[in-house]
């Protein structure tokens, strides 16, 4: 009942956004939510209700901040920034109760409301807020993919209670979005670490073994296996990646990348060019964050990128690989990665790539004629 009585206000000329983010709160148990697209209309609902919490768009002065705590000094503010690449100028410092990333939303809402909303507020007492911390996608993807996965262990899983982070491994994204449910709405508050479930997954023959181990408070790793795998190794592999987990967690990065392993390593590396489709032609809206997800897939998993070529009707990437690392490893660590982080980080909930790819060993891009091949054979 106390929350139905919350007055929610967003300030946001985006009303795509808008309707997204009203429905977000609605479903968190606030129902009282109000829209404005200029700060006048907000004065207005100001005037005409009882505000107790609002989200602002971040803008270059705290002008907005000031009009609106004048009418209403105790008004509790959210800043919203479009993505985790938009920093947060100094001057809003103590000024607002949390940070929204807009394509963080699914994931950071629930927490920012309770800690906006519940947190008592001191007169004359300020403390700086930074935005929500989130380990980077590619980081946790390059960490789950160092498990020794195979046909014993088919995929590892990183969630947040029952929201999946990364995962890595033989499943899809709804097989591993209804085992991160079951384990993370059972999970028990008994101070248990680890629990040994089994799922079965409507399109695989047999049930799964689930081995789940709490990394850090509700952060769940799962590991997904045959039923006759050793308990024993389970719980090597799941220690091993919990123990570079929980430093992403804390924003330190110890866990040794290929790109530092294989420095010293005289094996010899190999160079492909990689090229797959869209389903769809690419909006150009994510040409820079796909561009940007490749190179930080590069970076955590010791590759060098050559060449990126993002196009509206395919991606062609040049790229070395760490020793022992051959064009199926690397076609499958750009394409579903790069789609994962997409996802999360972007709130793109469709699939991206068609089935498929086409990847040879070489330290040029693909010529002309070949490229035309592939789209001709692909389409």
């Amino acid at each position: 009942m106390e929350n139905e009585e919350k007055q929610i206000l967003i300030l946001d000329p985006d009303k795509t956004f808008t309707i997204r983010l009203a429905q977000h709160i609605r479903a968190n148990g606030y129902p009282s939510v109000l829209a404005a697209t200029t700060v006048r209309e907000a004065r207005y609902h100001q005037a005409r209700n009882q505000i107790d919490l609002i989200f602002i768009p971040v803008s270059g002065d705290d002008k907005v901040i000031q009009t609106l705590r004048s009418r209403q000094p105790d008004l509790r503010i959210v800043l919203m920034t479009p993505s985790p690449e938009d920093r947060v100028p100094e001057l809003f410092s103590g000024k607002v109760q949390a940070v929204l990333i807009k394509s963080h939303l699914e994931a950071d809402l629930s927490d920012i409301l309770d800690r906006a909303l519940n947190e008592p507020l001191i007169k004359g007492q300020t403390k700086p807020l930074s935005p929500p911390k989130r380990p980077d996608t590619a980081l946790l993807i390059a960490i789950l993919q160092q498990a020794n996965l195979g046909q014993l262990i088919q995929t590892a899983v990183f969630a947040n209670k029952e929201r999946v982070l990364a995962h890595w491994g033989q499943l899809n994204d709804t097989e591993v979005s209804a085992i991160a449910l079951r384990v993370g709405q059972a999970w028990p508050n008994d101070g248990h670490n680890v629990r040994v479930q089994f799922q079965r997954l409507p399109a695989r023959s047999g049930d799964r073994l689930l081995y789940s181990r709490c990394v850090e408070d509700a952060f769940l790793l799962t590991l997904v296996a045959l039923p006759e795998t050793p308990l024993t190794r389970l719980r090597i592999e799941a220690d091993q990646i919990a123990d570079h987990l929980t430093e992403a967690l804390h924003g330190r990065d110890s866990f040794d990348t290929p790109l530092k392993t294989y420095a010293h390593n005289k094996q010899k590396t190999h160079t492909f060019a990689i090229v797959w489709r869209p389903l769809k032609k690419l909006p150009p809206a994510l040409e820079i964050p796909l561009r940007r997800a490749l190179e930080r897939l590069a970076a955590t998993n010791g590759c060098g990128l050559q060449q990126v070529v993002v196009q509206p009707e395919l991606i062609h990437l040049v790229v070395t690989c760490p020793p022992g690392r051959d064009s199926a490893w690397a076609a499958y660590l750009f394409k579903n990665g790069s789609e994962e982080i997409i996802k999360q980080e972007y709130s793109v909930n469709a699939s991206l790539w068609e089935t498929g790819y086409y990847a040879t060993e070489s330290e040029e891009p693909l010529s002309e004629t070949e490229l035309n091949l592939f789209l001709q054979r692909e389409a």
